[in-house]
């Protein structure tokens, strides 16, 4: 898995002209299909814009950098993962369980697998961030993401915390 956060400020590199064609302000996901659908640029031409990089024209994301096939550029309709950050978290039964984090993906970078989720700051420190896997979302919504009543981030896969 890997988190979103972890791309943005990846350099983006054209694989047929070898240029440097921005950095990546932001990605577009798709709640519906789970899918990430592109990337939008900060930096050139792109600038606080809606178009992007399409994620069928990305080669490969990796450690250091992104690389494309085309610098071909198109409208990329979803939800920005800048405005999914700091989402309340909600159970079916309406039990609040914190704020989304980040999201992770999977290897390839295409789908979206969970959420990292912060119970606070005090709770982070004592136990690390938990993980809310895409399975016990019920509700994807544009401000709130709601789960599953017997879902408790920290039930599952933690990360970090000082006593991990």
């Amino acid at each position: 898995m890997r988190r979103i956060r972890e791309i943005v400020g990846l350099p983006v590199l054209d694989l047929k002209s070898g240029d440097s064609i921005g950095w990546v302000q932001d990605l577009v996901l798709d709640n519906d299909k789970d899918e990430v659908v592109g990337v939008l640029l900060e930096g050139g031409h792109f600038f606080h814009s809606e178009k992007g990089i399409p994620r069928k024209a990305i080669m490969t994301v990796g450690k250091d950098a992104i690389t494309v096939c085309s610098k071909a550029v198109e409208e990329l309709k979803g939800t920005r993962w800048s405005d999914k950050v700091g989402n309340e978290v909600y159970t079916q039964g309406g039990d609040a369980r914190g704020t989304i984090e980040d999201v992770f993906l999977d290897d390839t970078a295409e789908k979206m697998v969970g959420f990292e989720v912060s119970d606070g700051l005090f709770a982070d420190l004592l136990h690390g961030r938990g993980t809310i896997l895409r399975p016990h979302v019920m509700i994807d919504g544009k401000d709130i993401l709601i789960v599953d009543n017997q879902v408790s981030p920290l039930d599952q896969a933690n990360e970090g915390g000082i006593l991990a």
